[in-house]
């Protein structure tokens, strides 16, 4: 039986709270969103398979731990060294191959820096994970050589949920998260292509929520088949591509414009013809007037309302609610005003490449007139530390074009330097000129 998936960050230990996995063709994909430990654990010193204990049972303390018996034992619970005990919040967990322990108070992934005490410190790895077989049956859904697609979808985008994935923070049935799970579950098989090219089919849909769900799940799986599906519609029909759609899976409205240029590669030397769509479709939003472009959010319900359902049930006062929820909107309606100028502050990967950041140096002054004010979001994305001092250049280029164009006045782009030294790449190269040409002017 071949195993070549992997959970991310070599797996993950859990505390007794979180689902442990049992089904070994299931594996922790963190574009799931839902954290779940690695059942197929090795210690890489002993060579034994490393077992997860039911949760909230513990060590005693002063107790002499066999470890080899442990391991063997059927039942930890009739086992003497150990009893229930719990964290401070929360169960824990135990773990043990035959030659170490861990108890896990919290989920944390076994790679990490080791940074404090509670970091995972285990000589153990995700063995891998096979992927599943046909035919299997996930729920009331049925996946076979003649599986129909578009109908899978359908029961799922309606509530079938083809795993119980124990996910405390659900607000009920969450299609989109059905969606993403059973993607991650059936990679490396052919069937997880038609899986994908059946979402994307769905993106006309009437139903705003269910292009939410379609928007969610190439965000997670930028290049899924079916993403040129996303591109074309962007292509076709420019003015659209912020408009939000918000869903109770993900209360930040997601745009197709955010689903696009998630599929965008970061390393120049993996770009490809979809990139070159995007590149394209960069350029022309960038100098598009913001006017042109609606940013409402479509459907029936509100992002805020979805974020409301979800703090409520930490148990919050009224008073820390309203000021996490007053605080989440303010957030959000800065992000809605204005998704390209985002995009820039954010340095998407759409915007790393040399290339495109040469077209935002020498359109700056046309970005800005598209959306006044957004040459500051330029600026930054030009003065991060992005292949530095390669193209260090660019900041003057653009900078001069600011200062020619009168789009900022000298207070402001003073102000805009102060800012940038707290966390960019400043360095006297384009400092000073800059500041020589604010003089001047």
């Amino acid at each position: 039986m071949s195993a070549e998936r992997v959970c991310a960050q070599s797996g993950l230990l859990v505390d007794g709270d979180t689902r442990l996995l049992t089904d070994p063709c299931e594996y922790y994909h963190p574009a799931t969103q839902v954290q779940a430990g690695c059942g197929r654990l090795r210690c890489e010193s002993c060579k034994a398979w490393v077992r997860g204990g039911p949760p909230g049972l513990g060590l005693k303390e002063n107790t002499k731990v066999d470890l080899r018996a442990m391991h063997a034992a059927p039942d930890w619970a009739a086992l003497p060294f150990l009893e229930e005990a719990y964290a401070m919040f929360n169960r824990m967990r135990l773990y043990a191959c035959t030659c170490r322990y861990w108890v896990a108070q919290s989920v944390a992934p076994i790679d990490n820096d080791h940074e404090i005490e509670s970091d995972p410190d285990v000589p153990w790895a995700c063995a891998g994970h096979p992927a599943p077989e046909l035919p299997l049956s996930l729920s009331d859904l049925r996946i076979d050589a003649g599986a129909n697609w578009t109908q899978l979808v359908d029961k799922i985008l309606h509530g079938s949920c083809p795993r119980d994935l124990q996910n405390k923070d659900a607000l009920g049935a969450e299609p989109a998260l059905w969606l993403a799970w059973l993607y991650a579950y059936l990679r490396g098989l052919a069937d997880a292509d038609n899986l994908s090219v059946a979402i994307a089919s769905r993106l006309d849909d009437a139903d705003p929520l269910v292009v939410g769900r379609v928007l969610y799940f190439f965000t997670r799986f930028p290049r899924a088949h079916g993403i040129e599906k996303l591109i074309a519609k962007a292509e076709a029909d420019v003015h659209r591509v912020a408009l939000g759609y918000p869903i109770p899976e993900f209360p930040p409205a997601i745009t197709l414009w955010g689903a696009v240029v998630a599929a965008h590669h970061r390393a120049p030397s993996e770009h490809d013809a979809l990139d070159a769509r995007i590149d394209a479709l960069a350029k022309q939003l960038l100098v598009m007037p913001r006017s042109s472009l609606p940013h409402e959010d479509v459907g029936p319900t509100a992002a805020i309302e979805f974020e409301r359902q979800r703090k409520s049930r930490l148990g919050w006062d009224a008073d820390t609610l309203k000021y996490v929820l007053d605080d989440f909107a303010r957030l959000r309606n800065s992000e809605r005003e204005d998704v390209i100028g985002t995009a820039l502050d954010r340095s998407y990967a759409v915007f790393q490449d040399e290339e495109m950041r040469r077209f935002v140096a020498d359109h700056i002054v046309e970005i800005d007139r598209a959306a006044p004010g957004r040459w500051r979001q330029a600026m930054t994305l030009l003065s991060d530390r992005h292949d530095k001092p390669a193209q260090g250049h660019l900041i003057v280029v653009a900078g001069a074009r600011v200062v020619q164009a009168r789009l900022a006045t000298a207070d402001e782009l003073r102000a805009w330097i102060k800012q940038r030294r707290s966390s960019g790449w400043v360095d006297a190269a384009w400092v000073e000129p800059l500041e020589a040409m604010i003089a001047e002017n």
